[in-house]
């Protein structure tokens, strides 16, 4: 077999000492702290024949390793186009001190630089050219591949949706192309054949964690020279992995741990042996030997007994090295990340120190009370903070990665390549309430079924106590804490591990997010639209400020609930409501017109029918044979079930036989069983599938006092079993309905209307078959086909299918003028 030579063409040693980020260049913190000599020993123990170094617009770390055999001059040039300032990178390879001179002298213009280094037949290539600098545009890169005969199209620190289309656009020139191309920038095409590139991989290392991840590989290259000679000529080809999110995080946190631990090391000993211990393990390239006194105290404190958990009497520092020391002692922990490469042993120690630290005081805020005062919440805010400081390396990285997905876009057409993202759609929903019992969940579990039967990928991302895991379509992240919403205290707001869901949202490609609920998840999936650009829509299932309304009776709170709505889903590209009154509620309180869409959906008039009615069900549980009301719901306060209650207990005191079921569970259970404590009342607690069909099948009129509902699936569930439906004249659920007809419509909060409206069912009994009949004919009448449910929130993949057809016919028209 021909030998294969390798190079990594394209790492960094401390001389890379100015940085390009105003910050670093402010506290004096180069780019990398990496020594020249460990670059060449890391290098050759990679496995690379040759070995240089490409400081930014510097040699001297190339020639600190001049004497060493195999090794050659290069340097990673700063330039620039004059007509934009837009900012690139050039590598020049195989240099001598008076060459890079005279690039040092030329570089500020681009087009100079490059005649210099053709006329002098110096190799070169652009180094990571679609690396977005805020100034890069499609028309920057069509000059790049007029005037470049060599690209990086393997960078092991950029990940590998740009690599890949870098390579593809290269691959899909042509002659015709580069004419056009030339024509309309008014520059010539280096080159004999300009479509023909060659290609490179370097690593791009700044940290000395991965010099020869990636590297360029030749059949030929017996000598420093026969190898460059093979770049020029096109017989090379890049090779190793790409970048990604982590590597770029991970070379960030080694330049940060080492430009501390240069500064800020205490002379008196290290006070946190165990964070250090961890931190050497991670990110030293040349750990030194610790001193046998460094070891017998990490050996003596590592096996005192276990302190008890509680850290309400601990700085952050002493709970900082607490966490590590635990995490040095759970063997479970270090034995699962064996297998991981370096960059998931650092993710995974990284993610679980955060989220334990962001836990411990998320507890110790929810323990707080009133009497501890403000500056013990301050603290354990400013604590989390500093947390989220710390994983602010990841955050930068994960935006950084993403920020060029418009360019791609943009690159795919102007170069006629088949937009594969388009037609892989793969939508994340991020949802904080799932396996409670109420509508929202129901209809998530609903959008699972659609999505699945209209073969599309969807994955709904929530977060609870149970373990990390995919199954049956939904992916659950183990909180990091939790904690009961006052006044709802079955309610809880789980707090989900941040990075984990980034870093899991980033290697499953999805390329849109749907929110359904503001809470936490629905935060955590804001902030990962902002920081990776995916576009973002939601959901306004609950009238969240109306349920602050009804259970705290405070008009600033209701107010406020209002803002963070408003600020929530304005933020959205477009916000899915469920009927026309929430709608208008949603504009007048000041959410923009445009963002605000209509929510088809219905009710599957199959499961629930009047076919399952049973007339001997409720002798089972020794009802009387008179009217069965029924409600099927949450059983808490903002469902209006108090007034329900008094007007159910004022028709039997008038001496109607009668009853009333409640299906449902909720925080207000207890309460109401109290207040009907002797009454004909029936509470049945939770019922599903068809257990629940047959309840609703059996009764003879529903009840739903609410007005905080913005759509209500129990009400076209009753109407489609058969049933006459009472609602008030607040909330979606009035629309659901045909007054007279399918129901009675009464004034919300007034009894005496309720009242009326139960009473006249009692009254004249046959009101209950005709409504039921109207009610079952309008289910089905205004049924909507399986491919039109949700269809507002998969309806992208159609569009982006007909933009792509549009897209593939209007390259074919580009071709052919170009040709022509």
């Amino acid at each position: 077999m021909k030998k294969i030579y390798r190079s990594d063409l394209h790492v960094h040693s401390c001389y890379s000492n100015k940085p390009s980020i105003w910050a670093l260049r402010k506290i004096n913190c180069p780019e990398s702290y990496t020594s020249p000599s460990l670059i060449y020993q890391a290098a050759k123990k990679m496995g690379m024949d040759y070995v240089t170094i490409t400081d930014h617009n510097t040699i001297q770390g190339a020639l600190e390793i001049r004497h060493l055999p195999d090794t050659f001059l290069s340097t990673e040039v700063t330039t620039y186009f004059p007509e934009d300032g837009c900012k690139v990178h050039v590598v020049v390879l195989d240099i001598t001190e008076e060459v890079f001179g005279d690039i040092m002298i030329l570089r500020k213009n681009i087009y100079e630089l490059v005649a210099y280094l053709q006329e002098n037949d110096i190799v070169h290539f652009i180094a990571h050219p679609l690396y977005d600098n805020d100034k890069l545009t499609a028309e920057t890169v069509e000059k790049m591949v007029l005037l470049f005969e060599v690209f990086e199209v393997k960078n092991g620190s950029r990940t590998k949706r740009f690599n890949v289309l870098i390579e593809r656009i290269l691959s899909s020139l042509t002659p015709e192309k580069m004419e056009f191309l030339s024509q309309k920038h008014t520059i010539l095409p280096y080159g004999k054949e300009p479509w023909k590139k060659s290609m490179t991989g370097g690593s791009d290392d700044h940290g000395g964690l991965f010099i020869g991840r990636a590297y360029t590989a030749s059949v030929d290259g017996e000598s420093v020279k026969e190898f460059i000679r093979s770049i020029k000529v096109g017989k090379t080809w890049a090779e190793g992995e790409d970048g990604d999110p982590r590597t770029l995080a991970h070379s960030i946190y080694g330049v940060g741990y080492n430009f501390i631990k240069k500064k800020f090391t205490s002379k008196n000993g290290n006070s946190l042996p165990f964070v250090t211990n961890l931190l050497n393990n991670m990110f030293d390239c040349s750990p030194q030997k610790l001193s046998l006194f460094e070891k017998i105290k990490i050996f003596v404190i590592k096996n005192l007994p276990a302190e008890q958990e509680g850290y309400d009497d601990k700085n952050f520092d002493e709970i900082l090295e607490s966490e590590a020391k635990k995490l040095l002692s759970d063997k479970k922990f270090l034995t699962d990340i064996q297998s991981e490469t370096m960059n998931g042993k650092i993710f995974a120690v990284t993610s679980f120190l955060a989220n334990r630290l962001i836990y411990i005081y998320v507890d110790k805020l929810t323990r707080m009370s009133q009497s501890i005062g403000l500056m013990s919440y301050i603290n354990s805010l400013s604590s989390i903070g500093i947390v989220q400081l710390f994983m602010l390396p990841y955050y930068v990285s994960f935006h950084q990665q993403n920020r060029g997905k418009f360019l791609v876009s943009e690159l795919e057409e102007k170069f006629c390549l088949p937009d594969e993202t388009r037609k892989k759609q793969k939508i994340a929903l991020f949802t904080d309430t799932l396996h409670e019992i109420n509508g929202v969940a129901i209809t998530i579990k609903r959008f699972i079924e659609s999505a699945k039967n209209q073969g599309l990928e969807f994955v709904v991302i929530t977060s609870t106590s149970e373990e990390t895991g995919l199954k049956n379509g939904v992916m659950n992240f183990k909180a990091i804490g939790d904690c009961n919403l006052p006044e709802y205290p079955e309610l809880k707001l789980h707090f989900p591990p941040i990075l984990n869901v980034i870093d899991y949202f980033e290697k499953e490609g999805f390329t849109q997010i749907h929110v359904s609920t503001p809470g936490t998840l629905g935060l955590t999936a804001l902030f990962i639209s902002k920081l990776m650009n995916t576009p973002i829509s939601g959901t306004y299932h609950t009238d969240i400020p109306q349920y602050v309304k009804s259970l705290t009776n405070d008009e600033f709170l209701e107010n406020a609930a209002w803002s963070y709505m408003l600020w929530f889903y304005n933020q959205m590209k477009e916000v899915m409501v469920p009927s026309a009154s929430t709608q208008r509620q949603l504009i007048e309180k000041g959410l923009a017109v445009e963002k605000v869409k209509p929510f088809p959906r219905w009710v599957d008039t199959k499961s629930f029918s009047p076919s399952q009615r049973n007339s001997l069900l409720w002798s089972m549980y020794g009802l009387n044979s008179g009217i069965k009301f029924l409600y099927v719901g949450r059983v808490s306060k903002e469902k209006n079930l108090k007034l329900l209650a008094e007007a159910f207990i004022d028709i039997v005191k008038t001496g109607f036989s009668c009853n009333l079921i409640i299906v449902g569970d909720g925080p207000y259970r207890k309460e109401l069983e109290l207040l009907l404590n002797g009454y004909p009342v029936l509470f049945m607690g939770f019922l599903s599938g068809g257990e629940l069909s047959r309840v609703y099948a059996s009764s003879d009129v529903f009840v739903f006092p609410s007005t905080t509902d913005t759509f209500g699936n129990v009400v076209l569930e009753a109407q489609a079993s058969g049933l006459p439906v009472i609602v008030s004249d607040e909330g979606g659920p009035r629309e659901l309905i045909r007054n007279g007809k399918t129901g009675v419509i009464v004034k919300a909060h007034d009894k005496e209307a309720l009242i009326h409206a139960m009473v006249s069912f009692l009254k004249d009994v046959g009101k209950c078959s005709s409504m039921g009949r109207e009610a079952r004919i309008f289910t089905e009448t205004n049924d909507i086909q399986p491919c039109e449910e949700y269809h507002t929130i998969f309806h992208s993949r159609a569009v982006n299918e007909k933009q792509w057809e549009t897209d593939e016919l209007s390259c074919r028209r580009y071709q052919t003028s170009k040709a022509s």
